[in-house]
């Protein structure tokens, strides 16, 4: 099939070149940045003539814009989605059809090496104007290793591997690692920031699997190191709850260490040995083998030192979509979609060689580690903050991540949430993953723990929080009840590691700390806080009414606003101070609530200034607030129930005199 003269005329230079004219929607759907790219079909009416007649390119782009229409529209408002089936036939406008580029953002081929000036092409962005709106389509470009295309960095896309565990497989992850020891200083750094000495090899764990020689039938077996050094490589993975893995116990030690034969290793700890081995690496750490899982006390000795078996490993093998040690870490891929044969020119514009059109796969979920079975389980937090590298087999890629960067087999780069390194962060993607059992709620962030303390001295761990972020650490609300009596953990209230469930903390700008000081008393699980008390009520509420209707109070942002995650209703409650609704709250337990004896402790405070259309503003009192319950009538003890938001034109608290609360 021959392609027609806009599809011949789309070239790197064409794309990356700047706009003099574009129409008014652009800057709608672009940034503003200086408009780059070409002028497709003259009249956007051609198109569809012209995939009829044979044009593979003009084929492929209605088949982007319709699958592009239906992921973002057909949900939400079918008559747009109806629009773009039918209107490549009678709808379209005689406009100009637009392409824009899209680039590597961080300006790289990694892991080839980089060329100053180019534009690292990835794609294009068409654009089909209607006549009454404008479609959307998103093509794939690339080119093979070492064609001009690839060597010059005008195209920094690759075609999708045959399989993951193909010999082009683990090429491409050889050079993503070689690529980043050699160039990347960031990952030569621990969490806590200090430098690792790449050239030596780490002293191993406790206990590591030899992985032997699958190719010559030489059996894995397990490994008393001794503070050896050497490479290694570390697992990731899910257990399964139906499916425990093979396991090593004290019973079965010696076994291990003698050999194990292949066909006890189940399907998929077998992938992560081919894949350690392929790659050139003698020993890998798998859990499940190099802990005695019957002995608590190296269960507890290793998880303290299980942070630093991470980012110590050369590199992370993570089976993302595998569910239990039973399945494939190299699932069997999807068909790749077919791709258009491009001619290539240089800057120049010579002729050399070709590029590929392919459109972007609609399943992103398949392709990306975040939201996997894997990203699932509450382990796998520390072990994706502390790996300084990681591959990660998903169902239908490779994907390499690292401190640096984040990078699909296809070039693409990406941004991973697993990698937020702020505490907040952390709790809130840990604290509502899955954990097989609830008791280890704490210890399976003891290894990230530990890091976390090298870089915070003097601070102090508080069951989960840092003593020298409180108050602000002490704001959190549940995304669903807490159900702190299935916890199997004697926690104080105030921890969000006492809750069974995911939690947020409470979005707040410029904060100030309103109470007295913080203390920790760890023995008794207590912290003592001097603050303001102000008893209050709690009602029912609509999640509606955190903005109200008459305008009143316009500083109140609706619930998903200020929460940034819908909240269950039985769980939003008004605030009241002397019969006045003048805040909003969330409960931890939600309802029933039938104590009547509930304080408000002021923790925080900041201010919202209102500017007003005709010139001036007001500015309102924001007091961020726990909710507490007294525990005992003749003591101020009490334990946390909920936390809120209390907002007036003057501030609240300035009339009574603190106090010292201590809170259970």
């Amino acid at each position: 099939m021959t392609l027609c003269a806009a599809c011949r005329s789309i070239t790197v230079s064409a794309l990356s070149s700047e706009l003099e004219h574009v129409p008014l929607w652009w800057w709608e759907l672009n940034s503003r940045a200086k408009p780059r790219g070409m002028v497709h079909h003259v009249d956007a009416r051609q198109l569809p003539l012209s995939a009829t007649a044979g044009c593979p390119l003009c084929r492929l782009i209605v088949a982007a814009i319709l699958q592009d229409a239906e992921q973002r529209f057909s949900d939400q408002d079918p008559q747009i989605h109806r629009e773009a089936s039918s209107a490549l036939a009678s709808r379209l406008s005689s406009s100009p059809i637009y392409l824009r580029p899209n680039t590597d953002p961080l300006k790289q081929s990694f892991p080839q090496d980089d060329v100053p000036g180019a534009p690292y092409v990835r794609g294009f962005k068409v654009f089909v104007p209607t006549v009454r709106n404008v479609l959307v389509g998103q093509i794939r470009l690339f080119t093979l290793k070492d064609s001009p295309a690839a060597r010059s960095c005008d195209i920094v896309g690759r075609p999708p591997l045959p399989a993951s565990d193909s010999p082009a497989a683990f090429e491409l992850i050889h050079q993503w690692l070689t690529r980043c020891l050699r160039d990347h200083d960031a990952c030569k750094e621990s969490f806590s920031g200090a430098d690792i000495d790449e050239s030596k090899p780490s002293v191993l764990p406790t206990r590591v699997v030899h992985v032997g020689n699958p190719d010559q039938g030489l059996p894995p077996r397990l490994c008393l190191t001794g503070g050896k050094r050497d490479h290694y490589v570390a697992f990731s993975h899910c257990w399964g709850r139906n499916k425990p893995p093979l396991m090593t116990t004290a019973s079965t030690l010696q076994e291990r260490m003698a050999g194990i034969p292949w066909n006890e290793i189940p399907k998929l700890y077998q992938d992560a040995i081919v894949a350690t081995h392929r790659l050139g690496f003698k020993y890998i750490w798998i859990d499940s083998l190099c802990i005695i899982q019957d002995s608590k006390e190296d269960w507890l000795n290793e998880s303290r030192h299980m942070g630093t078996v991470y980012e110590n490993a050369r590199l992370t093998i993570a089976a993302s979509h595998a569910a239990d040690s039973s399945e494939s870490c190299f699932p069997t891929r999807p068909r790749n979609p077919d791709a258009v044969e491009l001619p290539y020119f240089t800057q120049s514009g010579d002729h050399a060689g070709s590029m590929f059109a392919t459109w972007m796969p609609a399943d992103y979920a398949s392709i990306t580690p975040d939201g996997s079975v894997l990203d699932s389980r509450a382990w796998a937090t520390q072990e994706w903050l502390l790996s300084r590298r990681m591959i990660f087999f998903t169902a239908a890629s490779v994907v390499w991540s690292c401190k640096s960067l984040c990078q699909l087999e296809t070039g693409g780069c990406f941004h991973s949430t697993a990698r937020n390194a702020r505490w907040k962060a952390i709790v809130e993607k840990y604290s509502a993953r899955a954990l097989t059992l609830a008791s280890d709620r704490l210890i399976a962030l003891e290894g990230l723990r530990t890091e976390m303390g090298k870089k915070r001295k003097g601070d102090t761990y508080c069951f989960g929080l840092w003593k020298h972020q409180m108050p602000e650490q002490l704001l959190w609300y549940c995304r669903q009840p807490a159900e702190r009596r299935k916890s199997p953990l004697d926690l104080p209230t105030w921890t969000w590691a006492s809750t069974m469930h995911g939690v947020r903390f409470i979005v707040m700008k410029h904060p100030k700390n309103a109470c007295g000081g913080i203390k920790f008393d760890e023995p008794n699980k207590t912290l003592i806080v001097r603050g303001v008390l102000r008893r209050t009520t709690l009602t029912p509420c609509d999640p509606n009414s955190f903005q109200h209707s008459d305008g009143s109070l316009p500083f109140f942002p609706k619930l998903a606003e200020m929460l940034e995650h819908e909240i269950p209703s039985h769980m939003l409650f008004t605030l009241c101070i002397d019969n006045e609704i003048i805040g909003k709250a969330v409960i931890d337990e939600g309802l029933p609530l039938d104590d009547t004896d509930i304080y408000a402790l002021y923790l925080v405070s900041a201010k919202i200034h209102i500017r007003h259309l005709t010139g001036g503003k007001t500015t309102f009192h924001q007091q961020w607030v726990l909710l507490l319950r007294r525990l005992d009538q003749f003591a101020e003890v009490y334990e946390r129930i909920g936390a809120g938001l209390l907002v007036s034109a003057t501030p609240l608290f300035t009339d009574q005199s603190p106090t010292q609360v201590y809170i259970r």
